[in-house]
């Protein structure tokens, strides 16, 4: 677990609905997840809409998780308000300065806060790929990764790729260099992700490719009904994927 090893994760669970704050609801990611939480089944319910141009206070609220796609800024808003209405946070918004990694970090210690930059679960399933193929691999192969995303996207690499090489470090032991990550910035891209392990007669590679941004707005819901069951502390997409694995039969 990302903070707090003691801790126990909990089953998915979909029996009853949750109410969510959706921060940055006008945005791409926010409208998509406000669409997505049309479906019925999904188990989750919009219960407060927060944007600039129709901010909302802090009063108690019908929510059990705040769902942060903004900017910095915006997530400070995001831990402040899930503090003051007691209820999770999952923070989806990238390149967060490392004074609110900070905030978020403090918030942690009395609500479950998650800080997902990627919420496909396609990725979680790569990163777990990842960290193992580099176990098996560090030492006789090279590595590379490269990432491709719209001309929008602001932060480089991407924090898909930082957890990928991340993935990488844990797996081998040895650092992955940033100059070793190749950022690409090109056309309306969603988003694809290609990790290379290149020995000297063959190589492996493992890639991800989004064909929708409709991908990341299920995965925000499903981390959203878990994270809301799970007690305070800082956790990533990781610890879900393990809670998964551990209730699969």
């Amino acid at each position: 677990m990302t903070e707090q090893s003691t801790k126990r994760c909990q089953p998915e669970s979909t029996v009853s609905s949750i109410g969510v704050c959706l921060n940055g609801a006008s945005g791409r990611m926010g409208l998509l997840i406000d669409r997505a939480c049309d479906d019925v089944e999904c188990g989750v319910r919009v219960t407060a809409r927060n944007t600039r141009s129709a901010p909302i206070d802090g009063r108690k609220r019908e929510v059990d998780v705040v769902i942060d796609f903004s900017s910095d800024a915006g997530a400070l808003w995001a831990a402040d308000f899930a503090l003051k209405t007691r209820c999770a946070l999952l923070m989806g918004t990238t390149g967060l300065s490392d004074a609110t990694r900070e905030v978020l970090l403090t918030a942690s210690k009395s609500i479950p806060v998650m800080i997902a930059p990627n919420t496909s679960i396609g990725i979680a399933v790569m990163r777990h790929l990842v960290a193992e193929s580099a176990r098996y691999l560090s030492g006789d192969f090279k590595v590379s990764l490269s990432e491709v995303h719209h001309t929008q996207k602001r932060d480089r690499p991407s924090g898909t790729a930082l957890l990928l090489a991340q993935a990488v470090t844990i797996g081998s032991g040895i650092p992955l260099e940033q100059l070793q990550i190749h950022s690409i910035r090109e056309g309306e891209v969603v988003g694809d992700h290609e990790v290379t392990f290149l020995g000297r007669s063959e190589t492996l590679t493992i890639r991800h490719h989004a064909h929708s941004r409709d991908l990341f707005a299920t995965g925000a819901l499903r981390l959203a009904r878990w994270i809301h069951k799970q007690p305070s502390g800082m956790y990533g997409v990781d610890d879900w994927f393990g809670g998964v694995k551990k209730t699969t039969p």
